[in-house]
């Protein structure tokens, strides 16, 4: 028998990165998202603070979580799953976009957002949001099959403070099936960022692993 979760969590990954496709399956999607994701093991929003908090208080990271004017952007934040994992654990102000709007507006009730924006992509947000960064800019789910190129990846800098963290998982599908390692050492060696940790194969979801991926922005 057909997993429905998985199936639609499948199909996701076969939109292409178009953005009315994906818009379009979001917003279908939005009311049954964080059911489909739990039934299929989805651990990533913790995993992903768990990096955070270890590479925030690594010495040579100008990051201190405890500070409560440290800020972070949520990209791609969907029904807020990430913003609740860092509320409960401690992390605000939180702010976040994404493409759907059905999307963002089940991140609101969540009641732990500053600000919020929905349909966003990632491409050219940070001229959208009128040029602000934030400390730490996290993406989980994002760099994704169907969703968005390796080479977004600069994006997620031009959203972050220079000095700042920008945390991002990558499927090994996604990994294996895109040019995203060689992005990685691309964005090092034009000096955007620098690659400070990285998890290989790290929980995800019960079908596959991760990687993720820190880089310090360059200052």
């Amino acid at each position: 028998m057909t997993d429905p979760s998985l199936a639609r969590i499948k199909a996701a990954h076969d939109l292409s990165g178009d953005l009315d496709n994906l818009t379009q399956y979001y917003r279908d999607w939005a009311d049954a998202y964080d059911a489909d994701v739990q039934d299929e093991g989805y651990v990533a929003p913790n995993f992903l603070v768990d990096c955070l908090q270890q590479v925030a208080g690594r010495n040579g990271v100008a990051v201190d979580l405890a500070r409560p004017s440290v800020e972070v952007m949520d990209v791609g934040c969907g029904t807020g799953l990430v913003g609740a994992v860092l509320k409960e654990r401690g992390v605000q102000p939180i702010d976040g976009f994404d493409l759907s709007t059905e999307m963002v507006d089940r991140a609101r009730d969540l009641g732990v957002y500053r600000e919020l924006w929905g349909d966003q992509p990632l491409e050219g947000v940070s001229e959208r949001v009128g040029g602000r960064k934030w400390d730490v800019s996290l993406a989980c789910g994002v760099f994704t099959l169907g969703h968005v190129p390796p080479s977004e990846l600069s994006e997620m800098f031009r959203l972050t403070k220079p000095g700042g963290l920008a945390i991002v998982t990558t499927r090994r599908s996604y990994a294996d099936a895109t040019d995203f390692v060689d992005e990685v050492e691309r964005v090092q060696a034009r000096g955007e960022a620098e690659l400070v940790d990285r998890v290989l194969d790290g929980p995800y979801i019960k079908e596959e692993g991760a990687h993720y991926w820190a880089f310090r922005v360059a200052a």
